[in-house]
């Protein structure tokens, strides 16, 4: 048989390596990959906010910039809500929004919550006085001068209802209907096994008043925030930590097509199978980029750390989980932001630890992820950010992103607002 000619083999071997590696990239087109590329260019210092804890910031379209923080007045956490019109330079005088004589919970994972929509800055938090149990309080703020935010009640148990309902997240619609969701300790059938019930509220007057409350979920772990997002086509997502009979504590994930008043069956967003006897005070976080479900978490399965998953049909499946958090140790927190042209920002607490083979500080990381699947590596934010647990972000015009946390030194808390470009 006579040979084909040498030249004729090699183009064959380039066709069809080309071809082959055509569906490698068709296959993997959308897959989360980490791009050795920072996603941010941060400025380099912070700036600060004395006495004030657990703050949380948000950007409005008319690029107003708010930031909550829980503060000392007269022997109580008291709460209250600045607002820029120059990016963080300068604020207005800060307006008190919880009750006089209440106190505020800033611990842990029930610590005040923040939303922007439109005009409109939405502050949710749980508040204890000696008249009252903990009750969950909203209140609206349209940045103009005037009278202060009035403050509304959320969950519709009586006022001296001793029933638990704390860890409360907040989010608003694409239609400016405001969801919180929250833990709820009231008609919990379940309690033996020490989870609580998974509770939403709608409104549907911008903040105005809020609706009948709704049981989402059953047997959640009972101090990990819920959280909230959104799809284009009206779909109300919750996500919660799961608690099976066996101790396992996964992120389980619930879908809404009437508004939240009615939810499907859970779905667990990736098995990790964590068992833990006790409660790991590490909710999962949720957003919607062009459509796709995001939902971010922490677990100790294997290298402890953030975990992502995507899901493209509307929660019934999802995604491989991705490592998000890459070789930052302890990363635990996170907090995920997005704007309408599909930029989602994460950051989360971790160590980076030292030279000399100590733990290292605990520090704040930030990660982008593109539309298209590019995951920035995480990347340090600069500042006095030491030992802060809990950061948040939101993402603004202008390809800017703003950082907000606590950091406490001798004893006295002070807020920081870290500003950063979005470059990559």
């Amino acid at each position: 048989m006579k040979r084909k000619p040498f030249w004729i083999v090699c183009l064959v071997v380039v066709a069809l390596a080309t071809v082959a590696a055509f569906k490698l990239r068709e296959h993997r087109r959308g897959e989360l990959v980490f791009t050795q590329a920072p996603a941010y260019q941060f400025e380099p210092h912070t700036l600060t906010t004395a006495e004030a804890k657990r703050p949380v910031v948000a950007a409005t379209v008319s690029d107003e910039l708010y930031l909550l923080a829980v503060e000392n007045h007269a022997g109580n956490s008291t709460l209250y809500l600045r607002m820029s019109h120059d990016q963080g330079d300068s604020w207005m005088q800060p307006q008190l929004l919880s009750s006089p004589d209440a106190s505020v919970n800033a611990s842990a994972e029930s610590a005040p919550r923040l939303a922007a929509h439109g005009m409109y800055a939405y502050a949710l938090w749980q508040e204890r006085s000696d008249k009252n149990g903990p009750q969950l309080r909203m209140a609206r703020s349209s940045g103009m001068a005037g009278k202060p935010p009035t403050a509304i009640s959320v969950t519709d148990t009586p006022p001296d209802s001793k029933a638990f309902a704390g860890f409360a997240s907040l989010g608003v619609a694409p239609n400016g209907d405001v969801y919180a969701v929250w833990l709820d300790g009231r008609d919990n059938t379940v309690a033996k096994t020490g989870t609580f019930n998974v509770y939403l509220a709608r409104s549907t007057d911008k903040g105005l008043s809020f609706h009948k409350n709704v049981k989402v979920a059953s047997t959640a772990c009972p101090c990990c925030r819920p959280s909230v997002a959104f799809g284009p086509s009206g779909e109300v997502y919750i996500a919660y930590r799961h608690v099976d009979g066996e101790n396992i504590r996964d992120i389980a994930v619930v879908v809404s097509h009437d508004q939240g008043d009615h939810f499907s069956d859970p779905v667990i967003a990736a098995h990790d199978n964590w068992k833990i006897v006790g409660c790991p005070e590490s909710g999962p976080v949720a957003t919607v980029q062009n459509g796709k479900l995001i939902v971010a978490w922490y677990t100790a399965v294997d290298k402890a750390g953030i975990r992502l998953a995507e899901s493209a049909d509307q929660g019934k499946t999802f995604s491989p989980e991705f490592n998000v958090s890459g070789n930052v140790l302890d990363a635990n927190h996170p907090y995920i932001a997005s704007s309408e042209d599909g930029r989602v920002a994460l950051v989360f607490s971790g160590r980076i630890p030292g030279s000399d083979g100590s733990w290292g500080t605990l520090r704040v990381f930030a990660v982008g992820i593109s539309p298209d699947g590019r995951v920035s590596m995480p990347e340090e934010v600069p500042g006095d950010t030491n030992g802060d647990h809990y950061p948040t972000v939101t993402v603004a015009q202008g390809n800017r992103i703003f950082v907000a946390g606590s950091t406490k030194e001798n004893e006295v808390a002070s807020s920081y607002l870290s500003r950063a470009r979005q470059i990559n």
